[in-house]
Order: C-alpha cells, then sequence, then structure tokens
C-alpha cells in the first residue's frame, strides 16, 4: 500500500530500524526512531525532539503504513521498517545509531561502551 507523501506530512512517524544479528537463527535488533514525517520534493523524513533528521531511503518510504496498534509504536500514526546493514552498530538506549567500524575496540568516540555480542 502505497500512502502519498503529502498525507504524511507532519504526522507521528515511527521508523524501526532493523538489524540482522544471525541470519540463521532470525535474531534481529530493534531500534526506534519516533518524531513528525517531513515531506520535501516527495521525499520523507522523520524529525525527533531533539531535532535530529533522517531521510527515509527510497526503498522503505514506499513501505509506510499506518500503525498497527503493536506497542512498540506507541503513538505513532505510521511506521516503517528500514534495515540496517550490520557495519552500522546501534547505539544502546539511544535513538540514534553510530556508524562504526566492525572491530571490537570501540573508538567512535561517543562516550558509550559498546558491548560486541
Amino acid at each position: 500500500m502505497n500512502i502519498p507523501p503529502e498525507k504524511l506530512e507532519g504526522r507521528k512517524l515511527c521508523v524501526v530500524f532493523v538489524k540482522v544479528l544471525d541470519e540463521a537463527s532470525g535474531k534481529v535488533q530493534l531500534q526506534c526512531l519516533r518524531g513528525r514525517a517531513n515531506v520535501e520534493r516527495g521525499r520523507v523524513s522523520v524529525v525527533d525532539e531533539k531535532g535530529f533528521s533522517f531521510m527515509i531511503p527510497g526503498t522503505a518510504s514506499n513501505q509506510i503504513l499506518p500503525s498497527d496498534g503493536t506497542p512498540l509504536l506507541k503513538d505513532a500514526e505510521f511506521f516503517c521498517l528500514v534495515k540496517l546493514d550490520n557495519a552500522i552498530d546501534l547505539a544502546p538506549r539511544s535513538d540514534i545509531f553510530h556508524i562504526e567500524s566492525d572491530d571490537d575496540d570501540c573508538d567512535c568516540g561517543c562516550g558509550h561502551h559498546h558491548h560486541h555480542h
């Protein structure tokens, strides 16, 4: 189902980042970015209350769906799933993910201790 971008403008949108940790077991890590949809020239981005903005990739923007009431989505009116590459690490207890290298000693400079499992 394709929702026209202009219908999303200013609406509560939840982007669910999905990182596949183990393809075989289907183990995934989820992180939500909640905010309001912002539409510019047909491209949809979500802006959170801290002003962090994330442009939804074209492949995911035609997968934006009305919220189905899943508790994960909280009060979002719409949501979409964005699959992350394994090179992207999700930050613990934060709505912003950090792009880091694959080596175990993290020197991303964010001040958090990252645990690699």
